[in-house]
């Protein structure tokens, strides 16, 4: 069965294109956001995932998903170690702890969303309905945690307002594309074929029993070589 091309896929792509470039002019020539492992890392990597769901070529989803699994991992990971980093930019401590709490949680929350994504894609463990549903509430309460802690490494100055607007700007647009990849694919099972009846040999059979005369057997013989 022919796949059809996904528009709502399409305008994510190209929307998460848009934002991540944005995003990151704005954190190269002002400051990074805090808010995930690296803006570069950010822009290579989720600008591979939205070339994916512009082209759309075979099973991108799943290569999509897995990219995204690698990259909320690595995203944990910043949020264990990244502490030294925060020192410099959070005078507090207890802030500090708030932000690294808010960060991890954040980023685990979707990290379990695109594992539900990516095992969606491939064995469709849960009902589309569930899935989707989940997804969305992981993703959202990981976003309101992000928006959350982002005035903690935001200074009062216009400069870096407008570079955390946008960066929780692309982070919006991922995941929004992250939801629409949960589709509602159902597996179309092929019915076995029929077989087709020997009509010569169940007349044959009829005729050997002494069902029908040698006259109706020859005539309905007539009719089967006719069709």
């Amino acid at each position: 069965m022919k796949k059809t091309y996904n528009l709502g896929l399409l305008t994510c792509g190209i929307s998460l294109m848009l934002a991540l470039i944005a995003s990151f002019v704005l954190q190269d020539y002002f400051s990074e956001s805090f808010l995930t492992l690296s803006f570069t890392f950010d822009t290579f990597i989720l600008i591979a995932v939205a070339f994916m769901l512009i082209l759309q070529f075979k099973s991108f989803d799943k290569i999509a998903a897995i990219v995204l699994v690698i990259y909320g991992a690595f995203n944990i990971l910043y949020g264990i170690v990244g502490s030294q980093t925060l020192s410099d930019v959070i005078n507090s401590t207890e802030l500090e702890v708030i932000f690294i709490l808010g960060l991890l949680l954040g980023h685990v929350l979707f990290e379990i969303a695109v594992l539900f994504v990516l095992l969606h894609l491939t064995q469709q463990r849960f009902e589309y309905k569930f899935t989707k549903k989940f997804v969305i509430v992981a993703l959202s309460v990981s976003l309101l945690l992000l928006i959350a802690i982002s005035p903690l490494v935001t200074f009062m100055t216009f400069q870096s307002i407008i570079r955390m607007v946008f960066s929780i700007i692309s982070i919006i647009a991922l995941y929004f594309c992250i939801q629409q990849m949960v589709t509602d694919t159902p597996i179309v099972v092929e019915a076995p074929a029929k077989a087709v009846p020997n009509k010569r040999l169940e007349l044959s059979k009829l005729y050997e029993r002494g069902i029908i005369t040698q006259e109706e057997y020859q005539t309905r013989l007539d009719l089967i070589d006719k069709e």
